[in-house]
């Protein structure tokens, strides 16, 4: 049975890698071994501890950020404002603690995306947008889409700000249901659901009229601080292109009517549209399908995909019941289920509906975790900013590469790992995508440069001459080395083709020998080459894909 009981004791390295690995950016040792010593509420305590937010972004023409009050550089065109967009957000994950921001930021983007092609024109609404997901990374999931529902991201990439009284625009209206809120549910007549109707659709819209965009960012959201759209409104702040009339919504919501407060002369005031939006967003949320929908989608970031019918009664029911009984405070649910038997794999046979060491990584997740766990740095941005920029473009491609496209989903409903039936997460792996995770631990090894200058390079002896217990050791040195980057427990064959075929070469070299010869020589020919080998040879085995 899948039991949300708490474990108990302390963590251990095992479950505390297991942790990480899903509810960070990729731990460190000192991660694995710090959290280890925690109970699991002491290491979910830990982990909401907020990483600060970042610095933003320097351009490398002007020496400074393109964030109201200053302005992008009129030289610069929309895509290198886009990458350098990327690599801002990409040394934020690379420089994240062992905390829940980072993920829930990345978490809430493969949810509630938005298409940078869409926005490249006005840079800074792609950093709002991240800043906006940020703020309410360890928050409270109603205020985030309410906001969402007003970010000048948002308004663009969903045609928002052109949805007008007299032009009705539905297409974040009917996403807003779909994707971010209560979901489709079984489909019960032509275009009507089970959890919401083309009539709810058709009054939403109503709703979310006469939303317009502010690029001069003087709107600013007094909750967040962020700019944020702004109502279309008169010089007497009427509200120009707002539908005042009655909103009628379907049994789905209760037969609920929304009536913009305060009409006069068939118009109002920018308050009463914003007073009418939160009651929107009130009763959208008082839906039981929309706790159900956001707590399947975190299930599937943090546990698995496939959701049976065991899982959803009794996992997702009754973590639905908590989130709705704390106003859809995420936490909330989080800290049930990262606390929970069923998290740990200890509610099954070892071998039947396991979670750990079973969703395949996205590129992020194999690319940085591989960065963060092997602590490597690339070049300062304080000093060297052209070659910090050069080092994270090179990391965009190896992500193109291995079939992500950061910031850029193909489909409005994100990323198709993270919500296309059946396959899910299995999209991340064809012949071509495979073969370019292998390829990146080569890469990674050799080095990245840019004009004859090093970028990144994993050095992997003095990071085992460091680690490792006993390094001349060949079976611990290798005992050491799967325990650290393989998430599951291996068979002894598998351990054995990688201590002696890998590292040992069938048994021709005699490892302690060379490993002493080079702590007493420095000559490390011999030990530096098979140690890569090894290395390498782990990070493009399967078992490596898999967290």
């Amino acid at each position: 049975m899948a039991s949300l009981s708490p474990i108990t004791g302390l963590l251990g390295k095992q479950r505390a890698a297991h942790l990480l690995r899903r509810a960070t950016m990729g731990p460190t040792l000192q991660d694995i071994t710090t959290f280890s010593s925690y109970t699991g509420q002491a290491a979910f305590n830990a982990l909401l501890q907020n990483d600060p937010s970042p610095a933003f972004p320097i351009d490398p023409n002007t020496g400074t950020d393109w964030i109201y009050p200053n302005v992008p550089d009129p030289a610069q065109i929309n895509d290198i404002w886009s990458d350098l967009t990327r690599s801002w957000w990409l040394s934020n994950i690379k420089n994240s603690g062992p905390n829940l921001t980072e993920r829930m930021l990345w978490f809430y983007h493969t949810h509630i995306p938005v298409i940078l092609t869409r926005i490249s024109w006005s840079p800074q609404f792609a950093i709002d947008y991240l800043r906006l997901l940020r703020h309410y990374s360890l928050g409270n999931y109603k205020d985030l889409v309410k906001a969402i529902c007003i970010d000048n991201a948002m308004l663009i990439h969903l045609d928002g700000n052109l949805n007008i009284k007299s032009v009705p625009q539905e297409n974040f209206g009917r996403e807003l249901l779909e994707l971010f809120t209560v979901g489709k549910g079984a489909e019960v007549a032509l275009g009507d659901y089970t959890n919401f109707t083309e009539q709810d659709v058709k009054a939403l819209t109503k709703v979310l009229t006469g939303w317009g965009i502010d690029s001069t960012f003087q709107t600013v959201d007094p909750i967040t601080g962020i700019p944020s759209g702004k109502v279309k409104a008169d010089n007497n702040s009427n509200a120009t292109q707002h539908d005042v009339t009655v909103k009628q919504f379907s049994p789905a919501f209760n037969s609920q009517t929304i009536q913009t407060p305060n009409v006069a002369n068939w118009t109002c005031s920018t308050v009463s549209v914003q007073t009418e939006l939160s009651d929107a967003i009130d009763m959208v949320f008082s839906s039981s399908h929309n706790a159900k929908h956001i707590v399947r989608r975190l299930y599937r970031q943090f546990v698995y995909f496939e959701i049976t019918p065991t899982i959803e009664t009794d996992i997702i029911e009754p973590l639905a019941t908590t989130l709705m009984a704390n106003n859809y405070d995420l936490m909330s649910v989080l800290e049930v289920l990262l606390q929970s038997e069923h998290f740990y794999d200890l509610d099954s046979p070892p071998t039947n509906d396991n979670s750990v060491g079973a969703i395949i990584k996205s590129p992020v997740d194999l690319i940085f975790g591989t960065l963060r766990f092997f602590e490597l740095n690339g070049p300062n941005p304080s000093t060297n900013l052209t070659q910090h920029y050069a080092m994270y473009g090179q990391l965009l491609q190896q992500l193109s590469l291995q079939g992500l496209e950061l910031f850029e989903p193909v489909d409005v409903a994100g990323y198709d790992p993270y919500f296309q039936v059946p396959s899910f997460h299995r999209y991340w792996i064809s012949a071509n995508y495979l073969a370019n995770r292998y390829k990146f631990a080569e890469l990674l090894i050799n080095g990245f440069s840019s004009g004859g200058t090093s970028l990144l390079k994993l050095d992997v002896l003095p990071f085992v001459e460091a680690k490792a217990a006993q390094a001349s050791d060949p079976a611990l040195l290798v005992q050491d080395l799967v325990e650290w980057l393989i998430p599951i427990t291996i068979d002894q064959a598998r351990f054995d083709y990688f201590k002696d075929d890998i590292l040992l070469n069938s048994g021709a070299i005699d490892w302690t020998n060379e490993w002493n010869t080079y702590q007493s020589t420095s000559n490390n020919t011999l030990v530096k080459a098979q140690l890569e080998l090894l290395v390498k040879s782990i990070m493009q085995s399967p078992e490596y894909q898999l967290f």
